[in-house]
């Protein structure tokens, strides 16, 4: 498989402490992969070194075969796109803005959409299951519809990787399951490498091909969810921790 993210000997944290030990991890073309720990643990550090954000202590990021560091900011925006929590409140933005801005990067200096770009919106709007919300205001969106809004805003930026920050939280449990299942599809279908945070445990020992598990002061550790879950308890902290499949 193409891989498409590498690091090597990459420590995060502030001010010269480093949260964890120094991690090696790769992801490939096509792997959703769920990083879980528990709070305060370094997920989000970890997010904001990956997409260049925060500076790592030491080590190397490698995007695409290149250092994260050797690319410009528009090409970032080629390289990698944004699900996070926090969702737009303006009143007057339909779907189709929120979409289409994920063309952007892809536009020139006159930020105008091509015919090109009207198809792939509606395209990735098909995909994510809400081209029939084209025309709706955002904020009049369920929880669960407005992810999937965000989720073809990414599609539309066309990225080979995808961050999610805690894709599932706010959903309802039908929801998130869905949701789950739109990332594998995503994944396998479209060929992202997907990586999100998230602290379903049960859903993500279900639906995720692998997962990255972090806590302060241990190592990463990496694997199918039946090769990790011994870890999981003692990382989270939970006595006694019975996951059912």
């Amino acid at each position: 498989m193409k891989e498409i993210l590498r690091t090597i000997g990459l420590s995060i944290g502030y001010k010269g402490q480093a949260l964890f030990p120094a991690i090696d991890v790769t992801l490939h073309e096509g792997e959703h992969v769920a990083l879980i720990g528990a709070n305060g643990s370094g997920k989000t550090t970890l997010f904001k070194t990956l997409t260049g954000s925060l500076k790592p202590i030491s080590g190397q990021i490698e995007l695409c075969g290149k250092p994260l560091e050797s690319y410009s900011p528009n090409e970032r925006a080629k390289l990698f796109s944004l699900v996070l929590t926090e969702k737009p409140d303006d009143l007057f933005l339909k779907v189709f803005d929120i979409v289409a801005s994920g063309r952007y990067p892809h536009s020139g200096l006159m930020a105008r959409l091509r015919d090109e770009d009207y198809e792939m919106i509606q395209a990735k709007l098909q995909v994510t299951g809400v081209s029939h919300l084209i025309d709706r205001d955002f904020v009049s969106l369920s929880d669960g519809e407005k992810q999937k809004v965000m989720i073809a805003k990414a599609l539309v930026q066309d990225t080979p990787i995808i961050y999610m920050d805690e894709p599932t939280a706010f959903l309802d449990y039908p929801s998130k399951v869905e949701l789950m299942r739109l990332i594998a599809r995503l994944a396998e279908e479209e060929h992202k490498t997907i990586l999100y945070s998230s602290h379903d445990l049960e859903l993500l020992m279900k639906h995720s091909e692998k997962l990255w598990v972090v806590a302060k002061d241990k190592p990463l550790v990496a694997g199918k969810p039946k090769e990790v879950e011994q870890n999981i308890g003692d990382y989270l902290k939970i006595k006694n921790l019975e996951i059912r499949v």
